[in-house]
């Protein structure tokens, strides 16, 4: 592979780019029209470009941002190849354009500025998340985290003051501010083990993280000002105390992306046969990090409403559940669940929504809560499907739960079907044997 000669670039391809590549090559699309459409962690889960509404000029773009990964592209080399691209369809200079809201308007689409920032957001974006993959993986015998800060020439003295400083690796501040954590972040992350941090000061952020809201911008067409929460950290230390607060739109961690999803694969298939390891899985599921990741799944989702094949992870089965599918013979590589964009907005969808027994926007949204609490387990004989029953958040129907048919598929425990039945629909099929019960609340 080419190796880069800028000092930035080669420290952000220190590694070869593999885990890279997996999470810009895992991203949906998402449109906007501004930038402040996609913050946080949305952009872990979808690949966007402000401006850009047409979905193979997108796929262009992030295709070759793949080959730049995979092929140590400078600015310049990837720049040179995709110009002539955005050029040909139109997607170039200053130009008067229709905006989502049926006005014309004036906008600048692509310039060598814009490539700029597109390049390097998304390549420093990708190797922090392949080296978050890699951090993660290695928490048991490395669990501490240190700050590097990279000496660049506009450096900021708020990152630069964090250099060497060290918190245990579940620490909280993780979970937002891993670099980068603004734009032009060039900081990353050492992985440290207990002999390596002996004698150094450990920082926790428990107790001192606040959030304020402050002003980003004004809306490009309707001239209203634009809002963002921003966290803050003021952790106390033998100096004084250290603030950090990532910039508008990075309040987010490669923890959100789908990368770890193939972490969370990993960790559920080597718990199989340990109750507490799963335990503790449904408790990562459950946290508010991985939270904001299934918000975001289904937030993405619903705004480019067209399915794209992407699934989330929203449980796992705990060890009677597993006992039970081992004792009929199903195979069973990985107990964690998931889920497919295609039962939010593809065919079945639509048809539980003219049978009015489809799920509520807020029942989506809390899907991996509801699902750590189930009111019955049950296994299906005829389909081969374990069924989760659920609560329904529909307070004006007690007798309402949500239904969800699971199968093992893929490696994985799928969720093949999700809609509103009656609860005693559900336990009359329990009393006539067509239901066997596994577990109950």
């Amino acid at each position: 592979m080419p190796t880069p000669h800028r000092p930035e670039l080669n420290a952000l391809f220190h590694k070869p780019p593999k885990e890279a590549v997996q999470y810009l090559k895992s991203k949906g699309y998402k449109f906007g029209w501004d930038w402040h459409q996609t913050l946080d962690d949305a952009h872990s889960r979808a690949f966007t470009v402000a401006k850009v509404a047409k979905l193979d000029l997108l796929q262009d773009i992030k295709k070759s941002l793949i080959t730049a990964l995979e092929q140590g592209q400078s600015f310049e080399r990837w720049q040179a190849d995709i110009t002539p691209i955005l050029q040909e369809k139109g997607w170039w200079g200053k130009k008067t354009v229709v905006n989502p809201a049926g006005q014309e308007q004036e906008v600048q689409l692509g310039s060598p500025r814009r490539l700029r920032t597109i390049y390097h957001t998304n390549m420093r974006s990708a190797f922090s998340a392949g080296r978050y993959k890699t951090m993660i993986e290695s928490m048991d015998t490395r669990p501490y985290w240190e700050y590097r800060h990279i000496t660049m020439t506009n450096y900021r003295e708020e990152h630069k003051a964090w250099n060497g400083r060290i918190l245990r690796a579940d620490d909280p501040f993780w979970t937002v501010a891993y670099p980068p954590s603004k734009f032009g972040c060039n900081c990353r992350v050492i992985a440290r083990s207990e002999r390596e941090i002996e004698g150094k000061e450990i920082l926790s952020s428990q107790g001192y993280q606040s959030q304020y809201s402050e002003k980003i911008g004004v809306d490009s067409f309707t001239g209203a000002d634009i809002y963002a929460t921003r966290q803050q950290f003021d952790i106390p230390t033998k100096d004084g105390v250290l603030t950090f607060s990532p910039a508008a739109g990075f309040n987010n961690s490669p923890a959100t992306s789908y990368t770890i999803d193939q972490v969370l694969t990993e960790r559920a298939r080597k718990y199989i046969g340990d109750a507490e390891g799963l335990k503790q899985v449904q408790q990562i599921l459950t946290a508010p990090l991985r939270q904001k990741s299934h918000l975001a799944f289904v937030e993405n989702t619903i705004n480019f409403s067209k399915a794209q094949g992407k699934t989330t992870t929203v449980g796992v089965l705990q060890a009677k559940e597993i006992t039970f599918l081992l004792n009929k013979g199903q195979s069973l590589e990985s107990p964690i669940m998931i889920i497919d964009d295609r039962l939010l907005i593809g065919k079945k969808a639509k048809r539980h929504q003219e049978s009015d027994n489809a799920l509520s926007m807020s029942e989506w949204q809390e899907l991996p809560l509801l699902v750590a609490q189930p009111l019955h387990v049950l296994w299906d004989a005829k389909n081969e499907s374990i069924l989760w029953i659920t609560s329904s958040l529909n307070t004006n129907n007690h007798q309402e739960v949500i239904k969800l048919a699971v199968r093992p598929m893929n490696g994985v425990m799928q969720i093949v079907s999700v809609f509103k039945v009656s609860l005693n629909s559900i336990l009359g099929n329990v009393k006539s044997g067509l239901y066997e019960t596994i577990q109950e609340e």
